[in-house]
């Protein structure tokens, strides 16, 4: 998470203050208009308990140009959700054990991939600017899932980790997306100490439920990105996956 953090910054700032060949100003941002943030469920509407395949939820993900014309979606991949999306080192952290193991043991069907905002403005393979998982889970288990993040947020506001350089601490903190699936939180982290971090930019992760199917997104520091890209995502969710209109 660390790694992928420190090198969604530099694509920010390359994004924001890059030039192109010649001294060119390179452009700024994506192109991208004015997006939703919020998104009915489909709590009432559905019989709870229908799962997804990879294909189905492949299909369901939401395109690049959610980001912007000249975004690209790439790596798209499916297969076995067996553990938390992102969100930080909880390890270290005794009294949210319980909630951390629950988490690891929880296990679903996901469809991931990433969306870079320009062609070849991503500095690392590993460092996209947008990563979007949705992930099928049986009755009952999405909802958990979301309610035990809740909880380790609240039992580890603040963990220590331990690095090669030095030791850093890592802060959490959460907070509710009413209007957005069924439910959906946005937990944020920040990371102090050491050479590399700042201590002061807060990385975004969103969390929608949107019946069992669980919508993850990271748009890294962007915030605003975060939170619509993730209610565009659970609306597609409702209208590809489940059919509610």
């Amino acid at each position: 998470m660390r790694g992928r953090g420190a090198g969604v910054a530099a694509v920010l700032l390359l994004l924001l203050t890059g030039c192109g060949e010649g001294g060119e100003k390179a452009e700024t941002k994506p192109a991208r208009p004015p997006k939703p943030s919020t998104a009915p469920g489909v709590d009432g509407d559905i019989d709870p308990g229908k799962v997804f395949t990879g294909a189905e939820l492949k299909a369901a993900l939401l395109p690049a140009k959610a980001v912007g014309p000249k975004a690209q979606a790439r790596d798209a991949t499916t297969g076995i959700y067996e553990q938390p999306y992102g969100g930080g080192d909880w390890g270290a952290c005794a009294p949210g054990a319980k909630a951390s193991t629950e988490l690891f043991e929880m296990r679903g069907t996901r469809a991931e991939h990433l969306i870079s905002p320009f062609p070849g403005a991503i500095a690392d393979e590993g460092d996209p600017f947008v990563t979007q998982s949705l992930v099928s889970m049986r009755a009952g288990q999405a909802e958990r899932h979301v309610t035990l993040r809740r909880q380790l947020h609240k039992a580890c506001p603040a963990v220590t980790v331990d690095t090669e350089a030095a030791p850093v601490v890592e802060h959490h903190v959460f907070e509710e997306l009413p209007g957005i699936g069924d439910e959906a939180i946005l937990e944020a982290t920040r990371t102090e100490g050491g050479d590399e971090y700042d201590g002061g930019t807060p990385y975004y992760r969103a969390e929608v439920r949107v019946g069992d199917v669980l919508v993850l997104v990271d748009a890294g520091p962007d915030k605003d990105l975060t939170i619509s890209f993730a209610a565009q995502a659970a609306q597609r969710v409702r209208t590809e996956l489940y059919k509610v209109s």
